[in-house]
């Protein structure tokens, strides 16, 4: 069942994905292969295995993403909210593995005690969102909760990533029947807001049935070939890589700010290529009021001018083809009868000159 919940429906509307949970892998896939949402996309999950999960599910699809967690160095959150915010990829999918644990009743004999618990439990929230203090996330215009937040406090903290100083945005949520009771919560404070206003709740027609279950069989297999093992080895690979980045980068950064295309962070984590038949969706898969819809949000997109600028060449990197610059193609048996025919060209100039002396 696919419901929108609009909460100040001119700058977020909020939408319902109703679905099991092991479905939410093939909704998320409809909605980012069949191009239903605007970009940037910031999805949020609640744990760090989850995100990686999600993120190499993603990339047997082409769908390029990016894990920012609590793990890693701050100097590699910062790079990665940057080249966020550049546009430099536009999925993001953030964790929510330091939840806060419930703020004691604050006594007159330890107020002290009190502050420093509220301070902690700023930063931990911080934490949570991988966040870094002075930066912030900008012009993101959809939020995906694929794993629901415990209470409707971190529901506000996570959309309100989106539709900030008057621009429009998005709240999409996967809701499995294990989470019903966290939604009821949401949408009770939600009425609250709405002053009660029962009409808040309407279908959310981009994305139908139909498209859904055409990529069935395909999200299940793929889901299924990503194991445990995988999404360790994931993990200290990006912990690895972001490590070296960080330390090697620092100066660099510092003396060269608009260099972060020279940082990937969205780069793949795994070794096995990617196939090319999941790469596209046949045109017969295509549902045609989920095509049009589709062409909808891409007009929209050009019309708001959003389209992905070009990346800038990366220094030390010299132009041309890639086939000009394998010397595997540019080698040429022809080319070398040529310089042996010279040779053999030159050989009786030389033995008449011997002759003459």
């Amino acid at each position: 069942m696919i419901m929108a919940t609009p909460i100040q429906r001119e700058a977020i509307p909020l939408i319902l994905i109703s679905c099991t949970a092991k479905d939410k892998m093939l909704y998320i896939l409809a909605l980012l292969q069949f191009k239903l949402i605007q970009k940037k996309v910031l999805i949020f999950v609640n744990s760090i295995d989850m995100a990686f999960r999600l993120r190499l599910f993603l990339e047997k699809f082409a769908i390029r993403s990016a894990v920012l967690n609590a793990e890693l160095p701050q100097n590699s959150r910062l790079h990665i909210i940057e080249a966020f915010n550049a546009r430099l990829f536009d999925y993001l999918i953030a964790t929510d593995d330091n939840k806060p644990k419930e703020a004691k009743q604050p006594n007159k004999e330890n107020k002290k005690e009190s502050k420093m618990s509220r301070k902690h439990l700023q930063q931990t929230l911080d934490a949570e969102f991988g966040v870094v203090r002075g930066i912030d996330f900008k012009n993101v215009f959809t939020v995906i909760n694929f794993d629901m937040p415990e209470d409707p406090t971190g529901y506000v903290h996570r959309i309100g990533r989106t539709g900030r100083a008057n621009k429009t945005g998005a709240s999409i949520s996967l809701v499995s029947p294990e989470e019903n009771d966290t939604f009821k919560a949401i949408q009770s404070m939600l009425h609250d807001v709405e002053k009660n206003d029962l009409s808040c709740i309407s279908p959310f027609p981009l994305l139908t049935t139909n498209a859904v279950e055409s990529l069935r069989y395909r999200a299940q297999d793929v889901a299924r070939s990503v194991t445990t093992r995988d999404i360790q080895e994931a993990r200290r690979q990006d912990i690895k890589n972001e490590i070296l980045n960080s330390e090697k980068l620092k100066s660099h950064f510092e003396e060269n700010p608009r260099d972060l295309d020279l940082l990937k962070h969205d780069k793949l984590l795994s070794n096995k290529a990617i196939p090319a038949h999941l790469r596209d969706v046949p045109e017969y898969l295509i549902d045609p009021k989920t095509k049009e819809a589709s062409n909808v949000v891409k007009l929209t997109r050009a019309a708001m001018g959003l389209d992905k600028p070009q990346r800038r060449k990366r220094h030390g990197f010299k132009g041309g083809s890639g086939k000009s610059r394998d010397p595997l193609k540019t080698f040429s048996a022809e080319g070398k009868s040529r310089r042996r025919g010279r040779k053999d060209v030159g050989e009786p100039d030389r033995r008449k000159r011997k002759k003459a002396e």
